[in-house]
């Protein structure tokens, strides 16, 4: 110890005098001398010559321990101001939920998400029915998410896969509190329970015919919420739908874009009307200790509007994408029709998860005055659904997809999961509608089934495959029915 402290004492002294950090030669001359110096002082104090009367350090030794001093708290200030930027420096982090940078105070967050679907798609004719078998990639997405001062989220997500919705999502989210959230932007209307699925969580390829009767997306504000069972505390989410607490409301003003319509390439509102939107759902059993209705979830959805010549979007099959509703195949005197006047929808709904098993059942009237000439129907078109799955790996069923107990890694016998599905379907036209489209070229109602099973290899890839069968009333010559709609599709998604 002793060796090192002459050491350290040679090396500082150097550093003073000569200002040469590695000057190793030097150091050993000092050392030398300091040994000097201590044999000296020690035969000194032997003989009594230091007992007498203390010392003064001599000016040159009290420079030295000034200059030592200064240099231990610069060492200090220097660590202090090291271990300061260390802890402000950004948090990045990569995995299954995608790719996330973080403040290290944790009040900000920018995530990178992405979701790519590609799609074949086969018609079956037995029944004469003939469509266009096709591949096609139905989704094509890089998004950002995240927040700023923990509590204002934004979510901007382009498609490049859409012809004509290059931007579904981009919105801004003032959650500051559980109870009161201040949405704005463009985003799904709380409308359709199934259509505020995650576009990536669906069970089958796509939704029923309740959904198209919603719009797809829309321009506005939404005042949004939720409540935890008394005793627990609500959570804060972001965004058009909340999942979590006991009981959540939604209540917007929307520029409203009618049945299946979405305001594409951001295309200018047109009239000073509105639509008001508005939904309220509730998880019954949260917190109760009955687990098979913990995932009960029960809710009504509505919204009101007053269009002006709004134009009207065909009404097509789920899967097929075949039209069967087309309001431009008129009868003969009539100009295609435009949704002028009052309108309404509404939206009883209800899904429930318990283990592996999971349903959703959906209804809905949706009400709108078409207007031809001098010509004006009250047109009231009803739809509904009712959808059951079943994990048969043993997987949780959820609203939110499904998370593989083993990811997909055959050479160790890990498959990943299954899940089943079956739907049925039906949406019924007015029949007043039909004093303006040619019911030889638009069917009355139309009924779906359809059976699918996805194969999810991880939590973020996953194949599809669907069989649908339509059937149709009238929408044929001479009042016959059209041919049957016969589809197999399947989709290999990857989402993160």
């Amino acid at each position: 110890m002793k060796h090192f402290k002459r050491t350290a004492l040679a090396s500082v002294i150097n550093l003073a005098l000569f200002g040469i950090p590695d000057a190793h030669a030097d150091t050993e001359a000092l050392e030398r001398r300091i040994r000097e110096l201590e044999s000296r002082l020690e035969k000194l104090d032997q003989a009594g010559a230091l007992s007498a009367k203390p010392v003064t350090p001599a000016p040159e030794v009290e420079k030295l321990n000034r200059k030592v001093n200064t240099l231990e708290r610069k060492l200090e200030l220097q660590d202090e101001v090291t271990t300061g930027a260390f802890k402000k420096l950004p948090v990045f982090e990569a995995g299954a939920d995608g790719f996330k940078i973080s403040s290290s105070d944790k009040k900000h967050q920018v995530r990178v998400r992405g979701a790519t679907q590609a799609d074949a798609r086969f018609f079956i004719d037995d029944n004469g029915f003939r469509g266009t078998d096709k591949f096609e990639v139905k989704q094509a997405r890089i998004w950002l998410e995240g927040y700023f001062f923990k509590d204002l989220y934004f979510k901007i997500m382009p498609d490049f896969a859409a012809s004509g919705n290059i931007l579904p999502d981009a919105y801004l989210d003032y959650a500051y509190h559980p109870s009161a959230s201040l949405l704005v932007g463009k985003f799904k209307p709380s409308i359709s329970l199934e259509r505020l699925q995650g576009d990536s969580d669906g069970t089958f390829l796509e939704r029923a015919f309740p959904t198209y009767l919603a719009s797809n997306r829309d321009v506005g504000i939404q005042l949004h919420g939720g409540f935890g069972k008394p005793g627990y505390a609500a959570e804060k989410v972001a965004g058009p739908i909340d999942t979590k607490n006991t009981f959540t409301y939604q209540i917007g003003v929307m520029n409203g874009s009618g049945d299946d319509g979405s305001p594409n390439n951001n295309s200018p509102d047109t009239d000073d009307n509105k639509e008001v939107v508005g939904r309220l759902f509730a998880h019954p059993f949260h917190h109760t200790g009955y687990t098979w209705l913990e995932g009960l979830g029960l809710g009504v959805a509505g919204s009101v509007g007053n269009p002006n010549r709004q134009a009207l979007r065909a009404q097509a099959t789920p899967i097929g994408r075949t039209t069967y509703l087309d309001y431009a195949r008129t009868n003969a005197g009539f100009a295609a029709p435009t949704s002028d006047g009052s309108t309404y929808r509404i939206y009883p709904q209800a899904y429930w998860y318990s283990g592996p098993l999971g349903a959703i059942g959906e209804y809905v009237v949706s009400s709108q005055h078409l207007v031809s000439g001098r010509t004006n129907v009250k047109q009231d078109n009803e739809a509904w659904q009712i959808l059951a799955s079943y994990v048969v790996t043993g997987e949780d069923n959820s609203f939110n997809g499904i998370k593989p107990i083993q990811n997909f890694d055959p050479l160790k016998g890990k498959w990943g999961a299954l899940q089943l599905a079956a739907r049925y379907s039906e949406l019924d036209v007015d029949d007043d509608t039909f004093r303006i489209i040619d019911p030889n070229q638009s069917a009355s109602r139309a009924k779906a089934w359809t059976i699918g099973a996805n194969w999810y290899l991880n939590s973020n890839a996953l194949i599809r495959a669907n069989y649908e069968n339509v059937s149709f009333d009238g929408g044929a010559t001479r009042g016959r029915d059209m041919q049957n709609e016969q589809i197999f599709a399947t989709r290999f998604q990857l989402a993160f």
